[in-house]
């Protein structure tokens, strides 16, 4: 029978064990992360760019409103008769 992931972990009972292996990694994925953007050439770093597209459009069209009222009404709309 397969195990989960988090029963193949060892527990983590010491604070300190555990934020100085969280350290440890955070830093390695940045030394990582600082590699690969080294060894990025502009020809690859412009494609990624072109992969990210545009912003989307904020999903409201005014700022200043926010539905409350609309809400208010459709929790005190009431069955007519």
């Amino acid at each position: 029978m397969a195990q989960s992931y988090t029963m193949d972990m060892a527990p983590i009972t010491d604070k300190k064990q555990w934020l100085a292996a969280y350290r440890a990694t955070a830093e390695e994925l940045e030394r990582i992360a600082a590699r690969d953007l080294a060894a990025m050439t502009d020809e690859e770093a412009l494609r990624r760019i072109q992969l990210l597209g545009p912003c989307p459009t904020p999903w409201r069209d005014r700022p200043d409103w926010s539905g409350l009222v609309e809400q208010q009404a459709l929790f005190h709309r009431r069955k007519k008769p």
